[in-house]
């Protein structure tokens, strides 16, 4: 596998490792356990070509999932009866049908930025090499770069 097979496969690589590793405490370790299998086959039959998309995999989806968890804290937070719970004033009325009320830890923003980082990682370095190779092959032909 070359190309973009390899960077997709070093990428769901990734993907498995932190998936597991943000579950680890329920459901994560036969992910991470998939995910360090998927790596040392993966150095063997698609190469280290595009390994750089295990930096994007394992940062990516941890950051999907924990995104998805702050959009629907604040979604829920916008719901006036939310709002005024344990606030001062007057409750108003719950609204007829279920009421979602979701609190958002800290440590989800923390985790996020810290997940995102290594994903944006994996992109600058992904350029970098990108940039590197093409810097040669132009060294190679006798152009400057």
């Amino acid at each position: 596998m070359q190309g973009r097979a390899g960077t997709l496969y070093w990428v769901a690589t990734g993907a498995m490792m932190g998936f597991g590793l943000i579950g680890l405490m329920t459901i994560g370790f036969p992910f991470v356990v998939v995910g360090l299998a998927m790596a040392v086959v993966g150095v063997w039959k698609p190469g280290i070509g595009g390994a750089w998309g295990i930096l994007i995999g394992f940062g990516g989806l941890p950051a999907l999932v924990f995104l998805s968890h702050i959009v629907q804290g604040v979604r829920t937070a916008l719901n006036p009866y939310c709002a005024q719970l344990g606030g001062p004033g007057t409750p108003i009325p719950p609204p007829v049908g279920p009421v979602e009320c979701a609190f958002i830890p800290g440590s989800y923003y923390v985790m996020f930025a810290i997940f995102t980082a290594i994903a944006l990682l994996g992109v600058a370095l992904e350029f970098l090499l990108r940039a590197r190779s093409r810097a040669a092959a132009a060294r190679e032909r006798g152009e400057a770069f």
